[in-house]
Parts: structure tokens; sequence; C-alpha cells
């Protein structure tokens, strides 16, 4: 296949993912409401006081984990109950197939993480020394926690237990990217960065960096074995 052709086969991919998304709204409905019920339990909380910036990096990625785990796990599961992933199997290259599969779960993350991250901020009162670093740190972030759950996510479409099984299998694979987010996502918001610069967070860019290519690349080049399977 052409690379042409390809990146139409991801792209119709893509664009089929949304169109579904929108006819039916399952995974937005489901993330949407699992954080405003998590927002509001939140502020319900900590009402009247300040969290310090350890606690508001540690709930922002808790928050990001579960909502990723509750709504990302559908991409593959719903072609499985509707009875459409052989012909998806015949139609497009396992790498398109998962290309536009993750690219449809990425911008959800990323929207979710437009809209939840600063009403978490201000529920804690939490002052950002540096949105920069915050932006960075917040983006791939979600963008590798897409990577992640979307390459699991067709591992256990076929398993009967999958929502418990995409949880397990996708966390201690995303350790490494959370410790990386939380850590900077502190020095974005001040701890040990009085100055509000850039440079204490950089280290913890290149990690999440480095994770979202290796991820990417390692659920492109293995995909197609677990596409065909």
């Amino acid at each position: 296949m052409t690379g042409r052709a390809w990146t139409r086969a991801a792209l119709a991919v893509f664009g089929k993912e949304l169109r579904t998304e929108y006819r039916s709204r399952v995974a937005v409905l489901a993330v949407g409401l699992f954080a405003l019920c998590a927002l509001t339990l939140i502020a319900l909380s900590l009402a009247g006081s300040v969290a310090t910036p350890e606690t508001a990096s540690g709930l922002l990625w808790v928050l990001t984990l579960f909502t990723a785990a509750t709504g990302l796990g559908r991409v593959f599961v719903a072609e499985e109950e509707r009875g459409t992933a052989l012909a998806l199997r015949l139609s497009a290259p396992g790498t398109a197939v998962w290309t536009g599969k993750f690219a449809a779960n990425a911008l959800l993350l990323l929207l979710l993480s437009a809209v939840s991250t600063p009403l978490l901020l201000m529920i804690l009162q939490a002052k950002v020394a540096n949105l920069p670093l915050l932006f960075c740190v917040s983006t791939l972030g979600a963008i590798g926690t897409a990577a992640t759950f979307t390459t699991m996510a067709a591992l256990v479409a076929l398993s009967s237990a999958r929502g418990g099984l995409l949880a397990a299998l996708s966390f201690p694979v995303l350790v490494p990217l959370f410790v990386a987010a939380v850590h900077g996502t502190k020095a974005a918001l001040g701890v040990g960065n009085e100055a509000g610069a850039f440079a204490p967070g950089i280290g913890d860019v290149q990690v999440l960096a480095s994770y979202t290519v290796i991820s990417v690349t390692t659920s492109l080049l293995l995909f197609g074995f677990v596409w065909a399977d």
C-alpha cells in the first residue's frame, strides 16, 4: 500500500470514529460524567481549603487515568459488538486502523484535559507558576495515555472482563509516564520552582516525549499481529 493510500485509510478510520461518536456520544458522555462527578466530589471535600501543589498534581493525573480507563476502551469493543471488526480488517491495514483510533482517543483526552485541568486547579485554588510547562506536560501526558489505552483496548476487546483487564494491563505500562507527568506538573505549579522557570521541568518533558514516541512506535510495529488475531 502506498503512503497516500495508507493516509487515506487512517483518515477514513479517524473520520468514522468521529461520526460514530457524534451519533452515539457514548465515550464523550462516559468521560464527561466521570470527570464531572470527580470534580464535584473534590470540590465538596475540599470546600474552603487550599490544596498543596503536590495534592493538585496527584489529583489531576488520577482524574486523567480513570477518565481514560472509562472512555477510551470502547474504540475496539464497539467494533466487536457491532460485528464490524472483520470488515475493518479487510478494508484497511492494521497500522492505519490503530492510527485512526489513536487520533480519535487522543483528541477526546486532549479536549477533556483542556476543560478539566483549569476547573480542577480553580477548585483547588492552585497557582500555576509556568503555564507553557503545564501545557507541555498535560499535552504529552494525554497523548501518551491515549496511545497506551488504544493498544490495550485492542488486546482486551474480546475478553468478557475487558473493563477490569484494560485498567490492570494499562496501569503498569503507564507508571513511567505518570511519574514524569506528576513531577512535571508539580514543577509547573511551583514546587522547587519558585521563579516559575521552564528548566526544572525540562527533564520530565523529555521523558514524556520519549515515552510517547516509544509507545506510538511500538504500537505501530506490533499492532498488526494483535489485529490479525
